[in-house]
């Protein structure tokens, strides 16, 4: 059965009475996908996805560094290097032009202008320490070349919107199939579908989402309990090889505050699951509240000993989260679907 007849045999069923549980979703990024932030966010505002589902904002730091070794490589055929001057709050690179003679064999060096990164306000500031009219052109391009490079690196490619997706069908879903590529999204996420669908074809037209409708019939329950269960264990090992005895001197609170932000999550999406698609979650709620209350003894015992060695710092809240969590459970994206079998699973 080809995709086109299983959306039309699913929506039957909805249409005739059946419940509408969410959505079967794939999607394909073109890998020549690149925008500026203010570009897609004007499109999330146009299509109404909320800017809590973008990407992070670039780092410009990263930004300016690389716009550097971008930047070298054109700049090295007029004879100009970029050097690093000073690293200390503010990250200074010099414009330095090489002069070969051939007369006494000697290599001179000239410093034309310098390029100043503030790290406490993210301020760039171009300084030009040659005014000579020979140096001029030069000195231009080297700062046209780098802008160039600078406003590039800052961009949004088809990786940050690919983790993007991700993110979201691991909060809104669970993956259908072990290798990924196909993923369930509960009826509760279909306005953010419908936004992340308008979005992608915006911001490269051989983007797109496809998704077809699932009707309360069929076995939806054992695939989400199955994934979610995969999940936790996942977890679980993660757990363990965090808190190993021989590691666990090198452990930082801040890592168990990440993980504590994950399991709340996957809680939440265990219960709306579960709610959804009635089954029961007992043993599945269990395992993570054990987990959570392993992070919890840790932190504790590190926030005992933090106290006892530093009197005066009063402990942190154990679930006061400071930072994005890691990846714990990284879900794969496939490329390779012929589009008119896409959900075509076997079953």
């Amino acid at each position: 059965m080809n995709t086109a007849a299983m959306i039309a045999t699913q929506q039957a069923l909805i249409d005739k009475g059946a419940e509408y549980l969410g959505d079967l979703i794939a999607w394909s990024i073109n890998a020549e996908t690149r925008l500026s932030e203010a570009t897609l966010k004007r499109a999330a505002e146009q299509v109404n996805l909320d800017f809590r589902y973008l990407p992070e904002s670039p780092n410009k730091l990263s930004a300016f560094k690389n716009a550097r070794t971008k930047a070298q490589t054109q700049l090295s055929n007029y004879n100009l290097l970029i050097r690093q001057i000073s690293n200390n709050g503010v990250l200074v690179y010099g414009f330095v032009l090489e002069n070969k003679s051939e007369k006494d064999k000697k290599l001179r060096y000239y410093q034309l202008a310098s390029y100043t990164f503030d790290k406490s306000n993210e301020i760039t500031n171009w300084n030009r320490e040659d005014w000579s009219s020979d140096n001029e052109p030069l000195i231009d391009i080297a700062r046209t070349t780098f802008d160039k490079w600078y406003r590039w690196s800052q961009e949004i490619t088809s990786k940050e919107i690919r983790a993007m997706l991700t993110e979201f069908v691991k909060k809104a879903g669970v993956p259908f199939r072990e290798r990924g590529g196909t993923y369930f999204v509960a009826r509760s996420y279909r306005s953010e579908l419908t936004a992340f669908r308008e979005l992608l074809p915006l911001i490269h037209r051989e983007n797109n989402i496809r998704w077809m409708p699932i009707a309360g019939i069929g076995d939806m329950d054992i695939i989400a309990r199955q994934s979610l269960e995969k999940e936790v264990q996942s977890m679980s090992s993660y757990l363990d090889e965090l808190l190993d005895p021989e590691k666990v001197s090198e452990t930082k609170g801040s890592t168990l505050k990440n993980q504590l932000k994950v399991y709340r999550e996957v809680e939440h999406k265990t219960k709306m699951l579960s709610e959804l698609l009635q089954f029961r979650s007992d043993a599945l709620t269990d395992k993570l509240a054990k987990l959570r209350q392993r992070c919890l003894n840790v932190l504790e015992e590190i926030s005992t000993s933090t106290a006892v060695e530093n009197p005066e710092n009063q402990p942190h809240q154990t679930e006061e989260i400071i930072s994005e969590p890691e990846e714990t459970n990284l879900i794969p994206e496939t490329t390779d679907e012929s589009l008119d079998n896409l959900f075509d699973l076997g079953f």
